[in-house]
Formats: structure tokens, sequence, C-alpha cells
């Protein structure tokens, strides 16, 4: 994949976009992607100048038009600064799960100990439904079940805090801009 987009013009005029796709870029499509939001996520909650607006109507502010209790109004920067903070925190696992994903093996971190397999001739026959012939099947057997074991639980709540991020990267989808 080649990407090259140009800056915004100041005139009215479309900025550049070129973008070459190859046949590998769509084989693990989610891991592409990946590489191309997590420094975007990482660089926007670096450089963010405001926040979506459900994180930042508190109330009280001085501009608002109701009036309010000057304890409310007091009150309003501190209010606001909490929702910054829980926007960061929603930035936070975003970009958690993107890194999660940028990483080619983080599925190993639930295996531990050595595996090895082997592959014995099965009793049973498969029907190539090309040839029509039946051939031989085969399947594998782990040489040593003693050795290692797999954390099957871990693995599922990190798949869900990747999941978590996930989604709410698609729920903020049109809020990551600055």
């Amino acid at each position: 994949m080649k990407v090259n987009i140009g800056p915004y013009k100041k005139d009215d005029s479309h900025r550049r976009v070129d973008i070459t796709i190859h046949k590998y870029d769509t084989w693990s499509m989610d891991r592409t992607l990946s590489h191309i939001i997590l420094p975007l996520l990482i660089q926007l909650r670096a450089t963010k100048m405001g926040v979506p607006a459900e994180f930042g109507d508190v109330g009280g502010a001085d501009y608002d038009s109701q009036d309010s209790f000057d304890f409310y109004k007091e009150d309003h920067n501190w209010a606001f600064d909490q929702k910054v903070k829980e926007w960061d925190l929603v930035l936070d696992k975003m970009i958690w799960s993107f890194q999660q994903l940028c990483l080619e093996d983080y599925e190993q971190l639930y295996h531990h100990g050595k595996t090895e397999y082997d592959w014995v001739k099965d009793n049973q026959t498969y029907t190539d439904p090309v040839t029509g012939k039946p051939e031989e099947l085969y399947r594998m057997v782990d040489k040593n079940p003693e050795d290692h074991w797999y954390d099957y639980n871990g693995h599922i709540l990190h798949e869900q805090r990747i999941q978590e991020g996930l989604e709410l990267f698609g729920k903020y989808y049109r809020h990551l801009w600055d």
C-alpha cells in the first residue's frame, strides 16, 4: 500500500489524494488499517483542541442561554476537565486496541510452554471434489500435552478489551477530527 494525502488547500480546490492498494493489503485488512489508524489516534490525542459535544456540554458556562447559579458556573471548568479526561480515556482505549492489532503475535501471550505436534494418518478418507478420488486424511496430535497450556479465559478477556476499543472507534468515528 502506498498512501500520499496532501494538505488541505487554502482555496476551494480539493487536496491531492494518491492511494495504491496491493492484493496483500486486503489479506489481513484489519491489521493493515491498524498501522494507519494507530499513529493518527496517537497524534489526535496529543494535539486535540476540543472534544465531542457530548463530552463538552456540561452546562454552567457564561455563554449558556440559561441563567445558572453562581456555584454552578464555578464548577463548569472542573466538570469540563472531567469530561476531557473521559474523552482521553475513550481515545486511550481505541489506541490500546489498535496497538494490539498492530502486533503480529499478541495471541502468543496466552500459550505457555512448548508445543509439539505430529501428523498421524486417520482411518477415514476424503473424496476430492475435483477428481472424485478418495484421499487419505491426517490429524494433528499433540505430542506432549502436559508440557504446555493455553489461557483461554485470559485470551477471551484480551479479545473483549480489543473489541471494546474498536466499538468505541466506530461509535466516535465522526468525532475523530480536530
